[in-house]
């Protein structure tokens, strides 16, 4: 299968190999640990 991006729809699409600074990847890391912990707390709920 063959994807075909439209230029014109999309704009300029951004590169995949951004580059992240120490803090945005701690921010990222932060956010996925709050939300890990609240969904073990709504499984024990759940028990």
């Amino acid at each position: 299968m063959t994807i075909h991006h439209d230029k014109l729809a999309y704009g300029k699409l951004e590169s995949t190999s951004e580059e992240l600074s120490e803090d945005e990847l701690l921010k990222m890391l932060e956010k996925l640990s709050e939300e890990d912990e609240e969904e073990e707390e709504k499984e024990e709920k759940d028990k």
